[in-house]
């Protein structure tokens, strides 16, 4: 039974997994505060004392759920370290945080264009100088890796779909001994895709439709936007994965509001019985 004594429904596997990255597969969050500190070092100096680092480091990932893109991890930071403790919440609604967001590109005479090449290329010299630095940064939840692995063993079909880029991603998976096939790993795209035009892809390139196809997610207005923009993805089964990057104090719930399952991470890793619905 789920919490509140929702049942589960006894389901049979999906035809087609596909998961999220970041905040469902791997916990980068230790990554994302240091790349976007040291992005803001190159942007003109604009980089926090190092004093500051276990507070902002706290209050990132406390708001890390309203970033869609890895660039705006950057600014986020930069926002951080410009506005008193008490003006987080602001930050907390799509509306404020890309006001908040843009404001800070304009004020410090930036383009969104120059932090995304800057963040991936800090990225890039990193891992160049010292990969096993930056894999320390990470660590995939428990028991996921090994659950991956089973189910690539076992004939899965299981994709992987993430804004970071693919290089990136092959790293993360190959150190962990995830073998998926490389097109089954799905980075960023230029120019930038949604999310809901990929599942669509995938569903027709593997024959799946209606709720053969199953998606987790922890980022809700994903889901929602999904669900409006993507009529071809109506019966899909989609997930909100409750160990990820979310608000806890409203995400669950307002998932549940509109339907849509939240899974636990020893669901996840568990039997597809276990699952949802």
């Amino acid at each position: 039974m789920r919490s509140g004594g929702a049942r589960i429904a006894v389901v049979s596997a999906p035809r087609l997994l596909v998961l999220d990255f970041d905040g469902v597969v791997c916990d980068g969050m230790a990554e994302f505060v240091e790349t976007s500190w040291r992005t803001l070092a190159e942007l003109g100096g604009l980089a926090p004392p190092e004093a500051r680092r276990v507070e902002l480091t706290t209050r990132f990932a406390a708001l890390r759920p309203i970033v869609e893109s890895g660039w705006e991890m950057a600014v986020l930071l930069g926002l951080l370290a410009e506005r008193p403790a008490s003006e987080d919440a602001n930050l907390q609604e799509s509306a404020g945080f890309n006001a908040a967001r843009d404001a800070y590109v304009r004020t410090h005479g930036l383009e969104p264009r120059r932090i995304v090449a800057l963040f991936d290329d800090v990225r890039v010299r990193w891992i160049a100088a010292d990969e096993s630095s930056w894999l320390r940064k990470h660590r995939f939840y428990p028991g996921v890796a090994q659950w991956l692995r089973r189910q690539h063993a076992d004939g899965r079909l299981v994709y992987v779909l993430s804004t970071k880029g693919k290089p990136f991603l092959d790293a993360l998976m190959a150190s962990q001994g995830v073998e998926l096939p490389s097109e089954r790993v799905i980075g960023k795209a230029e120019p930038r895709r949604d999310k809901w035009d990929v599942l669509m892809e995938l569903g027709k390139l593997h024959g799946v439709e209606g709720d053969g196809l199953w998606f987790v997610e922890d980022r809700l207005p994903t889901l929602l936007e999904l669900r409006h923009h993507a009529a071809g993805l109506a019966e899909a089964r989609l997930y909100l994965a409750d160990w990820g990057f979310i608000f806890p104090d409203r995400d669950p719930a307002a998932a549940r509001a509109v339907g849509i399952p939240v899974l636990g991470l020893t669901q996840m890793t568990g039997p597809f019985e276990g699952w949802p619905t």
